[in-house]
């Protein structure tokens, strides 16, 4: 029985290397985790801005103070290890760090500088799978820790005569979440991969809990097999209200992304992903637009 289970598993999924459904190579994507079973580390490191935007000042009797136009400036970096135990179970560990802050002082000063920071374990378990079809569920429980320092509140604040006037909020947050992650190749040319998720916690506001939800999917060509060209291009569409990705409390970012990914090697990736993708800002009139891009590196072992 045992040796019947390995022989499917090497027909359906390349295991050990990068996976394949019926010879089609399936990028990894950020935002959206894989949903084979294998040994890997995953690294993501991600920047981005938004386009000018008017930041309002304080208003101290007729006077409005601070008000500026600048850019916002995101980077983030995910590293997740992997380690497959039977073909059908995986736990993985993630590092998370993530942050937002002004272009310049003035707009350091009107918008503060945010940042998370955190780790998330979990397991990941197959579900099904066949020639074209891949089908698992991970369980996680996240730990974040959040930092916001404002001194445009500090100095509101100060104005006000409040004691003890405060720029600065730390808010660590739990949670622990359920998500079903798919792949389907057509062929060796093309290829699709979906993910739901839900978690539920601590949020970044004290002695609130609250869901979160996220879910997208991605489409995907390989132009090696039929064309010799080792170069893969997918396109996807994720909505989100991780706190990580929003930084604040029941809010959703839509995220448009492409990515161009080298598809030559059996024991690594390399790809260059590009997002555009809203996200509404409690100290600015407007909801920004963001662009961002993330290289990410993978070698599976």
């Amino acid at each position: 029985m045992s040796t019947t289970v390995q022989a499917q598993d090497s027909l359906y999924v390349n295991e050990g290397v990068v996976p394949r459904l019926n010879g089609h190579f399936f990028p990894s994507v950020s935002q959206m985790r894989s949903s084979f079973i294998n040994t890997s580390l995953q690294a993501d490191i991600g920047y981005g801005t938004t386009s000018k935007i008017k930041i309002p000042g304080l208003q101290v009797g007729d006077y409005e103070l601070f008000s500026y136009e600048g850019q916002l400036i995101f980077a983030d970096l995910n590293v997740q290890y992997q380690q497959k135990f039977t073909p059908w179970f995986a736990m993985f560990a993630t590092i998370k760090m993530a942050a937002r802050m002004g272009s310049d002082m003035s707009t350091i000063l009107a918008t503060g500088i945010n940042s998370a920071d955190g780790v998330e374990i979990g397991t990941l378990i197959r579900l099904y799978h066949n020639e074209k079809f891949n089908l698992s569920t991970s369980l996680k429980a996240s730990q974040l820790n959040a930092s916001f320092i404002d001194p445009s509140n500090y100095i509101k604040e100060l104005l006000d005569s409040v004691s003890n006037p405060s720029g600065t909020l730390n808010v660590p947050a739990m949670s622990v979440g359920l998500g079903l992650r798919v792949a389907y190749a057509f062929n060796a040319s093309y290829g699709v991969q979906a993910e739901l998720n839900y978690a539920y916690g601590e949020s970044l506001k004290r002695e609130i809990t609250q869901g979160y939800f996220a879910g997208g999917f991605v489409a995907d060509v390989d132009f090696n097999p039929k064309r010799g060209i080792p170069l893969g291009i997918a396109v996807g569409y994720t909505i989100t209200s991780a706190p990580e990705i929003v930084m604040s409390d029941a809010e959703f970012a839509s995220l448009f992304s492409t990515k161009f990914s080298y598809t030559g090697s059996e024991s690594f990736e390399l790809g260059l992903q590009y997002f555009y993708y809203n996200m509404r800002l409690d100290s600015i009139e407007d909801n920004p637009f963001i662009s961002k891009l993330v290289l990410s590196l993978k070698f599976y072992f």
